[in-house]
Formats: C-alpha cells, sequence, structure tokens
C-alpha cells in the first residue's frame, strides 16, 4: 500500500526528531545558585499542594466568570508580591448564533499580565486559569492517594500555574529575580480557544524572546509539534408543525441537522491526519411537534494550514445545502459561526533548541523527558505561529485531563518547579 501523505509527514517529523536529539544537547553543571533554587524547592511540596488544592476547589469552568476572577485575583496577589506590576486585559462577549432561548452567546473573563523589566532575553510566561468543568460538574473537588492527586484542573492546568508560580518564587527566594524581564500571562479562555485572548497572546509574543508555556507534562513528554485546531456551530432553523395532524407542513430542523451532521463527520480522513467531531447538539421543543431549530458544535483538528482552510469550505458548502427535502422550498435555513482557532505548532531551530535545552537541564536534575508530538491544542501555538519560539509542556505530569478521570503525579510538582527556575534563570542570561 502507497503510504498517505500524512504517513510520510509522521515519518518525516519522527526522522527530525530524532535528529534534532541526535547529538544531545550539553549544558553546564548546576552551579551553586542554581543548587540554591532546587534545595529550596525541595522544602515546598506541602506548600505547592495546599495551593493546588484550594485553587482546584475554585471552580473556574470558562463560564464560570465569579470563579475565573476568583484565581485571577489569588495569583495577582502572589505576582505582586514577586516585585511584578499587574494590569488586566478585558474580556468579551463571543457572540454566537443560536436557537431562541438557548443563548450561547459566551462571556469571557478578563485576563491577567503581569510584568516586569529587568536585563537579559524577554521571557513570557502563559498559563490559563479556566478548566472545562461547570459549576454543576459532579467532579469538583481536590483528593489525594499517596503520590497521586485528582481533581477538576489539576493537571490541566492548575498544576502547572502552581509549578509556573513556585519557580519565580525560588529565584525570588534566592534573589535572582529582581533582574529579570518577564511577563506572565494568565488568560481565561484557553478551554473556549482562547478567543478573546489570542490578541493580547499575539501582542506579547512580539514583545519577548522566548515562550514558556505551563500546560501538563503528561506522561513526563515534552510536545514539539502539535495539529492547528477549529471550532465551529451552526444552527437549522425549521417550519414547526403537529407531528400527527399536519406532519407533511413541517420542515424538521432536527432530521435537516442529522443529514449534516453524517456530511460533516465523513470529513474526517486518517490518512490526511484531519479529524472533524460534532460534540454537542440540540433542539426541538417537543415529541408531537416537527423542530423548528436545532443546533450543533463542531471540532475540527488539522496539521497543515491549508487543510484547516479547506475544511471551512466544505463546512460552508454543507450549511448552504438542504439534504433532508427533496425540494427545498426555501423554509430551513442555517446560520453559521466558524473560527480557526489556533494554528498547527510546526517545530523551528529555535524552538528545537529551546525544547533540546530543557531536556537537557532535565538530565541534570535526573528528569528524563521524552518527547512527542500532538493533536491537542495550547496557546503555544498562537505564540510560535507569530514568531515568538514556544515550549508549551512545562506543568506537573498527570492524565485523563477533560475527564472525571484526570489526575497528576504528586512529585512533578517539585520536580517542574526546579525544571523551570534553573531553565528561567539560563535563559533570561542569554
Amino acid at each position: 500500500m502507497k503510504p498517505s501523505k500524512y504517513s510520510l509527514l509522521l515519518i518525516s517529523v519522527f526522522f527530525c526528531t530524532l535528529s534534532a536529539h541526535a547529538q544531545d544537547t550539553v549544558e553546564p553543571s548546576l552551579d551553586s545558585e542554581e543548587l540554591e533554587l532546587t534545595s529550596w524547592l525541595d522544602s515546598q511540596e506541602d506548600n505547592m499542594l495546599d495551593m493546588l488544592e484550594r485553587i482546584t476547589n475554585i471552580n473556574s469552568g470558562s463560564l464560570n466568570k465569579a470563579g475565573v476572577d476568583e484565581l485571577a485575583s489569588i495569583f495577582s496577589t502572589e505576582l505582586r508580591q514577586l516585585g511584578f506590576a499587574i494590569s488586566t486585559m478585558p474580556g468579551e462577549v463571543i457572540e454566537m448564533p443560536s436557537c431562541p432561548g438557548s443563548d450561547y452567546n459566551i462571556d469571557v473573563a478578563d485576563h491577567v499580565l503581569a510584568s516586569k523589566s529587568g536585563s537579559g532575553s524577554r521571557l513570557l510566561m502563559m498559563g490559563h486559569l479556566d478548566t472545562v468543568f461547570p459549576p454543576d460538574s459532579p467532579f469538583q473537588e481536590f483528593s489525594r492517594e499517596g503520590d497521586t492527586m485528582y481533581g477538576p484542573g489539576v493537571s490541566d492546568m492548575k498544576g502547572g500555574l502552581v509549578v509556573m508560580l513556585y519557580a519565580l518564587k525560588a529565584l525570588n527566594e534566592a534573589g535572582q529575580l529582581r533582574d529579570k524581564s518577564i511577563s506572565v500571562l494568565l488568560n481565561s479562555d484557553e478551554e473556549i480557544g482562547s478567543l478573546s485572548s489570542r490578541k493580547y497572546l499575539e501582542e506579547q509574543a512580539a514583545a519577548h524572546d522566548w515562550g514558556l508555556v505551563y500546560e501538563s507534562s503528561g506522561n513526563n513528554r515534552l510536545t514539539r509539534e502539535r495539529k492547528g485546531l477549529g471550532q465551529a456551530r451552526f444552527v437549522v432553523h425549521g417550519k414547526a408543525s403537529h407531528a400527527g395532524g399536519a406532519h407533511e407542513q413541517g420542515r424538521s430542523a432536527i432530521k435537516e441537522l442529522a443529514y449534516k451532521i453524517v456530511q460533516i463527520e465523513n470529513i474526517t480522513d486518517y490518512e490526511t491526519g484531519v479529524t472533524v467531531n460534532v460534540g454537542v447538539i440540540s433542539g426541538g421543543e417537543a415529541r408531537n411537534t416537527i423542530a423548528p431549530c436545532a443546533e450543533a458544535l463542531i471540532d475540527l483538528r488539522y496539521p497543515e494550514a491549508e487543510q484547516g482552510t479547506d475544511a471551512v469550505a466544505q463546512f460552508e458548502e454543507i450549511f448552504g445545502t438542504v439534504y433532508s427535502y427533496p425540494v427545498d422550498s426555501g423554509e430551513l435555513t442555517t446560520e453559521s459561526w466558524t473560527n480557526l482557532h489556533r494554528p498547527a505548532k510546526i517545530a523551528t531551530p529555535e524552538s528545537d533548541y529551546l525544547l533540546n535545552k530543557t531536556i537537557a537541564i532535565g538530565r541534570l536534575l535526573g528528569q528524563e523527558l521524552g518527547v512527542g508530538d500532538s493533536g491537542g491544542g495550547t496557546d503555544g501555538s498562537l505564540t510560535q505561529s507569530v514568531g515568538l519560539p514556544t515550549l508549551d509542556s512545562l506543568g506537573s505530569a498527570g492524565t485523563g485531563a477533560h475527564s472525571n478521570r484526570e489526575q497528576g503525579r504528586v512529585s512533578s510538582l517539585v520536580e517542574r518547579a526546579k525544571l523551570s527556575a534553573v531553565l528561567i534563570r539560563r535563559l533570561a542570561a542569554e
């Protein structure tokens, strides 16, 4: 069988990754100041866990503005105590089409930018305050069993936020933070695509030299490349009618939605790496009423930019076609909203330098970190796409994100904070 284009791409990426690591990056041994950083962090596991339990037990689902604001306040206070100037970047209302009564507009909470000036390379550290778990989710509380911790966002990415903060605390304790040029951007809408914060991320990327994102390091693995992501929402408007007495007079929005879903799902092509998922649907008014409205949310993943553009064009063709009735009477219409919200993250020599440097520092600390690619998106895709070399998996180790199986490795909190503290110190000196 002839290998597909995407298979060849994966093989190419695999060998490029091997080539990138064929000659291991050599980093100098830890000096006395770096040993001071790591020694202090060895004493901080209980404090890190206490903070992680506190923030995990605050629901900060993307649509829960009060919870997100509470987390923003906590981290603003902590960063201010480390000498950062704090500013607020306004969120916004993202308007989308919806059926009458469903009101799907998204009211995004404000974002936080903490900054301090200094010498050397300018570092942009990034994390998100929101999780995928709404206030009515049954998965709400932090718990721990031995070296495993559980809870909503414990690894995606509240564990990463704690890692980031304590790396900075370690530098501050050692008197090594005051002369460094660092910004910390904490957004409130990453889990819904950074629809409001994208412009801030791109603006800050242009003003910095290196980007560090504190998404989970999974099973001790750093991510090199990522697929692009898109999303769409579409609403089918039909014609209500009595399901028994006047069935033929109705135009079922649910029926048309079903036809459209089949067409949309068929865009998935595993050979090219493009996947589409209709993840949420709703519609109708009553069992005995022909549905006048139905709606759906679509997730799109793609390895290359043109594939995303092509998929959106196919979406639009499907939205504009009536499939469920032999004659289009004009009584079935579709509204839509689409957004390619994250470009594919493609490795560059500069991002590979950052990746390899981090791996080498990890080895000095006794941490063996693997490398892989991912279909999941992060804000690192946004910053790297506008020219900022970015590493986006510096947070705590964990699995089961976006589910009630989410868990993390307790000991990785200190491990990753040590890694970041040394990395920040060395990058800032370049």
